[in-house]
């Protein structure tokens, strides 16, 4: 289901009327350039547009779109609810979302990317549940608030015939919330986890690498997830204090991979990639990969 994720913007045509959503600023470029190229009525929604409204003059900005915005991304894909109880600084959800509003009616779908569905109430919760008991496999694909995560919600996603339980680990003062989460799902049986982990933020690398080892440590393949500005125009352009462009993407790439490395470290990669010791065709092989 994940592998049905359009790459980029979305874009469509309707009777003439080019319909483009972005999610990321950075994408706002190339949705221009499809504007211009289209030479006639051009609505643009997203999260990028929303926050980037008084900037764009080459198409006409709507909150709201008449089609299944979020098929067109991925048509396994719904909300049941929009909008967050937290206000992150990292993130952009409660500027664009607001308060946390949940919907009485919603596409019936496996792939739930729910800004925070463990905030939501319990009856709105259990409704969810009881809506995609009939999918043979459901992903809980925005990651839960570890902070708010229950027995009781552990118990009714007991009712799924499978489910890929993610949750975020934004901040190190989370770490006990996390870990606590993820052992009660083990207690109540759920082996098929994930977790994003916010790095390149206000954190150093020390910090970001204590968060995925702990993961590791507990049999849990991280995804990193590199802190974007809001407004940035070119991705992967943030460089937080303490970092470096190249420690970052050395980061990402070894953790979003760890899986395909077993015992093989951070630090060995660091070495090994960058040219500092003799090659193995192990270590070639994994080179090539990053290579590509």
């Amino acid at each position: 289901m994940n592998s049905h994720w359009r790459k980029g913007i979305a874009a469509w045509k309707i009777k003439g009327v080019l319909y483009i959503s972005v999610v990321f600023s950075w994408q706002l470029a190339e949705a221009k350039i499809l504007a211009v190229q289209h030479k006639g009525k051009t609505i643009i929604g997203g999260p990028a547009a929303i926050t980037h409204r008084e900037k764009i003059d080459w198409a006409d900005v709507q909150d709201d779109c008449p089609y299944d915005t979020l098929s067109m991304h991925n048509p396994f894909c719904t909300f049941t609810s929009r909008g967050c109880i937290r206000k992150c600084p990292f993130c952009v959800v409660h500027k664009i979302e607001g308060e946390l509003l949940e919907y009485t009616d919603w596409k019936v779908a496996p792939i739930i990317c729910d800004n925070n569905l463990t905030a939501t109430s319990k009856k709105h919760f259990t409704a969810v549940i009881d809506s995609v008991k009939h999918f043979s496999y459901i992903d809980i694909n925005q990651g839960m608030d570890a902070r708010l995560f229950t027995s009781w919600h552990a118990d009714q996603l007991q009712k799924l015939s499978a489910v890929k339980i993610r949750f975020a680990f934004d901040n190190i003062n989370e770490e006990n919330k996390v870990i606590d989460a993820f052992k009660l799902c083990r207690d109540k049986g759920f082996n098929d986890f994930g977790c994003y982990v916010l790095i390149g933020h206000k954190d150093d690398p020390d910090e970001a690498r204590y968060k995925l080892e702990l993961l590791r440590k507990m049999k849990i393949y991280p995804s990193p997830m590199r802190y974007q500005p809001w407004d940035t125009k070119v991705k992967n352009s943030f460089i937080a204090d303490g970092w470096t462009h190249q420690l970052l993407q050395d980061v990402m790439r070894y953790y979003s991979n760890s899986i395909r490395f077993g015992g093989f470290n951070f630090d060995s990669y660091r070495d090994f990639t960058h040219g500092g010791n003799k090659l193995t065709g192990k270590i070639q092989s994994i080179k090539s990969f990053f290579n590509k």
